[in-house]
């Protein structure tokens, strides 16, 4: 068929010609691997110049399509064939080339011909491509070398604690194949490929212009949900780091109060339209988003089971209940801090032992105190406040004196008394 014309030539001789000459000689003549290299020269110069016309001629996008990708799909597979015959150097460029009388030297030729041709399609016609075809082995080759050095810097940074440990294997997944040295029967897409690319040249980047102390952890977990990096193995790293931060909270309405913030972040987060590691699993936000507002209905009907301890009556019975005191504001700030960091209060959180006070205790000028204004005392540190306080202490200390008095007084007497009783006893005895 004429869409096959322009590669004919490259089709016979990988396929069939090259394999009987080869088998049947051990090294090329030399005119057949001169007349091989001066044609395949002209069949590629001949493909470059007329392959967009005969594209053009087709007319309608669907068969463009099939045009692009029919050619794409045969190159690739002639491009592995001609591979199976040359070394990991002879892709890189890392090593002399082989000797030009060999059937290495002419596979290699080839394969740098038909790369070309290949190249020349991605670059001019990339929408009519298949992004989820196969890509050529070689490619997986030329690539090692960049996601090796990203891998290798990540894990320095986790060694000198700037990222966290636990995220450099889940991060070093989805490479570990790619890494390795032969790629037989490896199935890697132009979109995977084009995906990980992306990702290995961000995450180095973040990584490249790092200051020492800056939150690394952090800032790829920003790129790795704008790329929509929907990977189980993250959707566990993250939900079990966030699970266990969420149980150390105290209260309830901490961790409701966490979640909500959690959910509005990851809400808010840019993701770049069109991308993802995993095209059969559902995006990254949509799975965290799932997953928060489970964890929110949970923790509302936990507290909601903790609130039915108690019950309504007697709940109603301290609902406006006040402790009516003499301290004004400032005083009852500032005594609360010093009951707490004297270690009276066992209580970790400030906060709702402040708005406890706040709510049920009452000042000398005014029956409801508001919990911003004891808060405000409760820091702020004040000459005149704090000599007040020393009175009041002095008067509790005086209180506690005549308690201390008073109680002498009786066991006085009552020694007396009880002395005067056997004197008594032996007065009548006589």
């Amino acid at each position: 068929m004429q869409q096959h014309y322009l590669l004919s030539y490259f089709e016979k001789l990988v396929r069939i010609d090259l394999k009987t000459q080869s088998q049947n000689n051990q090294q090329p003549d030399t005119k057949y691997l001169s007349a091989v290299i001066s044609e395949a020269t002209r069949q590629k110069e001949i493909f470059l110049e007329d392959f967009g016309r005969q594209l053009y001629s087709v007319g309608k996008k669907k068969q463009a399509d099939w045009h692009v990708q029919s050619h794409q799909h045969l190159l690739i597979q002639l491009m592995d064939q001609a591979i199976e015959h040359l070394e990991v150097g002879d892709i890189l460029n890392s090593t002399d080339p082989p000797p030009a009388n060999t059937w290495r030297h002419l596979y290699r030729f080839l394969y740098l011909t038909l790369a070309e041709i290949l190249s020349f399609i991605e670059t001019e016609f990339p929408r009519h491509m298949d992004i989820e075809c196969k890509i050529p082995d070689a490619y997986l080759y030329l690539v090692q070398g960049e996601f090796t050095a990203t891998m290798k810097l990540l894990q320095e940074k986790a060694d000198e604690g700037q990222v966290d440990p636990l995220l450099v294997p889940v991060l070093h997944q989805p490479f570990e194949e790619l890494l390795c040295a032969e790629h037989s029967r490896l199935f890697v897409s132009y979109s995977h490929l084009h995906y990980l690319t992306k990702l290995s040249k961000r995450i180095k980047k973040i990584l490249d212009h790092s200051r020492r102390g800056q939150e690394l952890t952090e800032s790829i977990e920003t790129e790795l949900h704008f790329l929509n990096f929907n990977s189980v193995a993250y959707f566990l790293y993250w939900t079990g780091r966030t699970g266990r931060e969420i149980e150390l909270l105290p209260t309830s309405r901490e961790r409701l109060s966490r979640l909500i913030y959690l959910q509005k972040k990851v809400s808010q987060t840019h993701v770049k339209p069109g991308i993802c590691l995993n095209r059969l699993h559902g995006t990254l936000q949509s799975q965290l988003l799932s997953w928060i507002s489970v964890e929110i209905a949970y923790q509302e009907k936990n507290e909601s089971i903790s609130a039915t301890l108690h019950s309504t009556g007697e709940l109603d019975r301290w609902k406006d209940f006040k402790v009516q005191t003499r301290f004004s504001v400032p005083q009852m700030g500032a005594i609360l801090k010093l009951l707490y960091d004297a270690g009276f209060y066992l209580n970790q959180n400030k906060t709702e032992l402040l708005d406890f006070f706040s709510f049920f205790f009452t000042s000398v000028k005014q029956d409801t105190v508001s919990s911003q204004s004891l808060r405000s005392h409760f820091y702020k540190e004040s000459a005149a406040v704090s000599k007040s306080i020393r009175e009041i202490l002095g008067e509790l200390i005086n209180v506690s004196h005549k308690g201390v008095s008073v109680l002498f007084y009786f066991a006085w007497n009552f020694y007396i008394f009880h002395d005067f009783l056997l004197s008594v006893d032996g007065v009548v005895a006589l």
